[in-house]
């Protein structure tokens, strides 16, 4: 049967599903679904970083396969390398943010050991975090005279002794609106990297499908 009897989006769908069959142990494999990276994006659920890529992909998408054919694919292949190359670009900038601003801190009971999981290994909190120069002025001073006394202190060890209420609590040493504003910053970039995937397969797919 001819798989155009399924619609006018058949042929295409089948090619980029063999683009992802034939890249599926250097893709798909190595970034794993949404939800193993959204909680790099301080606890957003995945619907808030797949639902505006999956709307802009469809309306591309759509105004792609309305506009591409046999004399101008050519401009349709060269924009999919470099939706290739800027979604390269994307993760580069993603990971760069993610080693900057998430850090790892164990949960503890409330009498101060370490929870385990199932696997009996500590289970960890992600944090998102501000940079030592954006530090509350109360929070710096304190980080200042720790070290004088200390020497050697780091950030992070830091924060697990420091603050009012509970320790490791990123509110007590920066202000809560930069928080929010790197956590934006790390899903919009999650979205951008996921838009670029998107349509670097489906460029590739359009392409394909009018060359061949």
């Amino acid at each position: 049967m001819d798989p155009s009897d399924y619609g006018p989006f058949a042929n295409i769908v089948a090619i980029a599903c063999a683009l992802v069959a034939t890249f599926s142990l250097l893709l798909l494999k190595m970034f794993g679904g949404v939800k193993r990276w959204t909680w790099l994006t301080s606890d957003s659920p995945p619907f808030l970083v797949t639902a505006g890529v999956r709307v802009l992909a469809v309306a591309l998408m759509a105004v792609a396969y309305v506009t591409v054919n046999s004399s101008n694919y050519q401009w349709f292949a060269a924009a999919a390398v470099l939706s290739g190359v800027l979604g390269f670009l994307g993760v580069s900038r993603f990971n760069r943010l993610r080693k900057i601003h998430v850090v790892q801190v164990p949960q503890v009971a409330a009498d101060g050991s370490p929870l385990l999981d199932k696997h009996d290994q500590p289970i960890q909190m992600n944090l998102v975090i501000g940079s030592e120069r954006e530090l509350l002025p109360d929070a710096a001073a304190a980080l200042k005279e720790q070290r004088a006394s200390r020497g050697g202190l780091s950030l992070r060890q830091f924060m697990s002794g420091y603050g009012a209420q509970r320790v490791n609590d990123p509110e007590a040493l920066w202000d809560r609106g930069l928080l929010a504003e790197i956590a934006n910053r790390l899903t919009t970039t999650l979205m951008y990297v996921l838009l670029l995937g998107v349509m670097t397969l489906f460029l590739a797919a359009f392409v394909v499908d009018v060359a061949k």
